[in-house]
């Protein structure tokens, strides 16, 4: 009787968490559908690379002047966001003079171009920005604070209509961009430099959040949108410095 009760009780809990689950996944849709520019836009965001290059070694970090990055994960692999980042060290910090770095990068949805165009337009996509960063070193603890402009593209055509729960839709045509003011801290540890940044963006008043730790060719981080369709993306990268 008591294994009964059990079964009965696990298989509504079960069936709780299912219906619950379900319900987040249509709201999901729901909610990407009303703004797919959203979700894209802070996939274009995980491309990114605003924090300062190093002004001098620490601790198995090397100095170097320019850093190229490229995002795997989740971008690459699985959304097929190719994409590329550099950022550039202008000068080298003095007593009173902060170091100005420089950074851009761009990417676009490969998986577009292996879409059959016979019957509807050829998709485009971009999505690209740029930044400028003033860094300052105190002792081991860097301070920095930047601005960047952002932006992401996508004009797709369906070659057949979709329709999920009665909405319909049969393409994705935005461009969302926006400017920022960022700002963030950044703490050499043994070989790596782990970093904190959150930045504002005026146009759509979002604010994002990054969490990383970098490595001499790795790069492992978390970006946070607290009002994004997904709150948490969790990012790898790889990167060369010279």
């Amino acid at each position: 009787m008591k294994k009964a009760i059990l079964f009965i009780f696990l298989t509504i809990f079960f069936n709780k968490v299912a219906i619950g689950i379900e319900e987040e996944l249509i709201d999901a849709g729901f909610r990407f559908l009303e703004n797919p520019a959203d979700l894209f836009f802070n996939l274009g965001q995980n491309i990114e690379d605003t924090s300062p290059v190093l002004a001098k070694d620490f601790k198995g970090i090397k100095n170097k002047y320019i850093t190229i990055r490229t995002t795997i994960l989740p971008v690459f692999l699985p959304v097929t966001l190719g994409n590329l980042a550099v950022k550039i060290r202008i000068n080298s910090e003095k007593d009173y003079i902060p170091q100005v770095g420089f950074s851009f990068g761009f990417g676009r949805v490969l998986i577009f171009d292996f879409i059959p165009t016979e019957d509807i337009p050829k998709p485009q996509n971009m999505a690209y920005y740029y930044s400028l960063v003033i860094s300052k070193t105190f002792e081991d603890t860097i301070i920095y604070l930047g601005t960047k402009y952002s932006e992401f593209s996508i004009k797709l055509k369906l070659s057949e209509q979709l329709e999920f729960y009665g909405e319909k839709i049969d393409e994705f045509n935005f461009n969302a961009n926006d400017i920022f003011l960022f700002s963030g801290i950044m703490l050499p540890k043994r070989n790596k430099v782990v970093f904190a940044q959150m930045g504002y963006g005026f146009k759509y008043r979002k604010i994002v959040a990054r969490l990383a730790a970098e490595y001499n060719s790795v790069q492992l981080g978390l970006d946070i949108f607290p009002e994004g369709l997904l709150v948490l993306h969790p990012y790898f990268a790889l990167s060369i410095k010279f």
